[in-house]
């Protein structure tokens, strides 16, 4: 079931921010060639965020999810083979899930 939340524009410009960033931090992970506790910050975010995009989109579409989010991609451009309907449900689902996840919400 869906639920019935309006997110405020400002919380969803966060998202699609973080989401736009998330690529970068698991980069950053990766080499760690940064500071001890940024890099214990950035995996505290990506884990949170794709953890909560599993949670509704499962773990084959999640980070899929998390870059369609990033780039504002629509059902039409979408990488994933979904109902319009049930894209934009699981879309909007997901950013919920990521806001709830990192206390935003």
């Amino acid at each position: 079931m869906v639920e019935k939340i309006l997110m405020p524009p400002t919380l969803d410009k966060v998202i699609v921010a973080l989401c736009a960033d998330y690529s970068r931090r698991a980069e950053a992970i990766e080499k760690r060639e940064i500071p001890f506790n940024v890099l214990m910050e950035y995996r505290f975010l990506n884990y949170r965020m794709l953890d909560a995009a599993m949670e509704i989109a499962g773990g084959r579409d999640a980070l899929a999810f998390i870059t369609e989010i990033a780039e504002r991609r629509g059902n039409v451009q979408s990488s994933l083979y979904l109902s319009e309907t049930l894209y934009k449900t699981r879309k909007k689902e997901i950013k919920v899930n990521i806001a709830k996840r990192l206390s935003m919400f």
